[in-house]
């Protein structure tokens, strides 16, 4: 598996410090609302894909649905939105090599733009210390890679009116992973193209196999004319996906991203959103079928306890995948702040037997 063994986060948005160790090949947060699930996700996210400088702005656009989100509005980044305080993110990956993450925020000008500024400003110099003068996210970012440290920094400059005006790459970097980020609702996510890119692979077939197992009737599936039809035995036509529902196209989703080979990482909030508790049992069976055989890592978030008791189930019947398997409750304790305490499969197993809330724990 190609992916992060532990990772530490730090003053990063509601998260001031928290560490998780022992990460596996399927990973799922459990935890209350605002416990910080989805911001585990996020930082995940950001670190697999820390080279590139549209990252953060690309998080604040999943987080608040809204593509045209406004630079200023990179302050939510921050822990307590106080932008003095850097967030980091860090972790060891599976191969034993370690990478790091620090963001910040400034102000970049040009000579031009510094004397119509400095004029205007009654000859003072813009500061970074002012908010209103912060126009620069700077992410700077090192490997540790055999013995060997190595630092990089990228950017991206907007102008006042909102557009790019600089955006600058780490020179000799290549980034190694391809994360995807599925939210509650699938907000952002192409899927026509996702299953293009799987068809041209000649993977249709897993794709199809994965949705009989869903729902039986289902014999073929197409794209057309960049929409996404299915056909069912003894329909006249093919319909089309969004005539077919919301749990339909969610599954879809999830399996079209695991199985693309391109993707190393995927993230996935509320699994359980928009889905029949009869499909609980198969959505697990395709995560951890096609996280194992395209040796991927997978996050997940959850606050559904019928969700984890056919992961269980799941589980029962397929032992081959107990190994692979963390859980993860994040909670926020008066004495130890955030914390996140790791169940394997046997502890998932006894709070099932039992009837006992691993959902959060009070401390």
């Amino acid at each position: 598996m190609d992916g992060f063994k532990n990772i530490e986060i730090n003053n990063f948005r509601g998260i001031d410090h928290l560490k998780i160790d022992d990460l596996s090949r399927v990973n799922v947060f459990l935890g209350q609302n605002n416990s910080g699930k989805s911001s585990v996700l996020e930082a995940i996210h950001l670190l697999a894909g820390m080279s590139n400088p549209e990252m953060p702005q690309n998080l604040n656009r999943i987080r608040t649905k809204n593509y045209y989100v406004g630079f200023s509005d990179i302050s939510y980044l921050f822990h307590n939105m106080d932008i003095k305080t850097s967030p980091e993110i860090s972790a060891e990956q599976s191969d034993g090599n370690e990478r790091k993450l620090q963001l910040q925020v400034s102000y970049k000008f040009d000579d031009q733009e510094f004397l119509s500024l400095s004029k205007g400003q009654n000859g003072r110099m813009p500061s970074s210390d002012t908010k209103s003068f912060i126009n620069t996210i700077e992410l700077n970012f090192e490997t540790h890679e055999h013995g060997f440290l190595k630092k990089f920094q990228s950017s991206m400059t907007i102008k006042p009116d909102g557009s790019l005006s600089n955006k600058k790459t780490a020179e000799g970097y290549l980034e190694k992973y391809q994360t995807v980020f599925l939210t509650s609702d699938m907000w952002g996510v192409n899927l026509p193209a996702a299953l293009t890119e799987l068809f041209k692979r000649k993977k249709k077939s897993v794709v199809l196999e994965r949705l009989t197992h869903f729902d039986s009737r289902i014999v073929d599936i197409d794209i057309l004319q960049d929409d996404v039809y299915v056909d069912f035995e003894n329909m006249l036509e093919k319909l089309p996906l969004r005539m077919v529902g919301d749990g339909m196209r969610r599954y879809l989703n999830i399996v079209a991203s695991s199985a693309n080979p391109m993707n190393n990482i995927i993230l996935i909030d509320e699994i359980d959103n928009g889905l029949h508790y009869s499909a609980y049992r198969k959505i697990w069976e395709a995560i951890f079928m096609l996280a194992v055989s395209s040796n991927k890592q997978i996050f997940v978030t959850t606050h559904s306890k019928e969700t984890l008791t056919y992961l269980n189930e799941m589980l029962e019947e397929h032992s081959e995948y107990k190994d692979e398997l963390r859980l993860y409750t994040i909670e926020r304790t008066l004495k130890k702040g955030l914390q996140a305490y790791k169940y394997t499969f046997e502890g998932l197993k006894g709070a099932c037997a039992s009837d006992v809330e691993i959902r959060s724990v009070v401390m």
